[in-house]
């Protein structure tokens, strides 16, 4: 399965929908997509793909707006490879805010203001994703990377998204390096 492609017809059919999703919604909805693994380079798509979906609708963006915004995330997105967050030292989940603000402010190497969001937007994002010690959960990441983004998304651009009151993560029992109770999206973790 192009599991690329698969997000970005989520998306399009999130953008269609009268009922209102939250970022975080959509990501689970991306996330539970068929045979989608654990962790895989996709993810890296999926957070730029629900922000751009977001904000496009909240801004009454067009379809076609959108469905162009999303084929560039999806360019930008596959050349953050897997492993980057090890590799590299840069997850791509935070890469993607950086990705979803560059494509939304339209911004370029040689733009001004909104060069230097799009790397604080990132910045912020890895610094959030390194709060909690690895190994790698693409899942968790992707969580932390969003909850960031609302709070750029708000400065930057003014909009309020949605962020749900507890998040809870409920792909753990398929992960061998879940980090249980030291994961701030375990659900059982006042429990233990």
């Amino acid at each position: 399965m192009d599991y690329y492609a698969a997000i970005r017809e989520k998306c399009l059919k999130f953008f269609r929908e009268k009922e209102e999703k939250n970022i975080w919604e959509m990501a689970m909805e991306c996330m539970d997509l068929e045979g989608l693994p654990m962790h895989c380079p996709p993810h890296h798509l999926l957070v730029p793909a629900v922000l751009l979906t977001a904000c496009g609708r909240m801004e009454e963006k067009s379809e076609e707006e959108l469905e162009k915004m999303l084929m560039e995330a999806d360019r930008r997105s596959k050349k953050v490879l897997g492993g980057f967050c090890g590799n590299y030292g840069s997850c791509g989940a935070g890469v993607g805010v950086g990705i979803f603000l560059s494509i939304y402010t339209n911004t370029s190497p040689l733009s001004e203001a909104t060069w230097q969001w799009v790397n604080e937007a990132t910045g912020r994002s890895l610094l959030k994703i390194a709060s909690v010690e690895g190994p790698r959960c693409c899942k968790r990441n992707t969580f932390l990377a969003l909850e960031e983004a609302v709070d750029i998304v708000k400065e930057h651009l003014t909009l309020e998204l949605v962020k749900p009151e507890k998040i809870l993560c409920r792909y753990y029992s398929n992960n061998r390096e879940c980090k249980k109770e030291k994961c701030p999206f375990y659900p059982l973790r006042e429990k233990v």
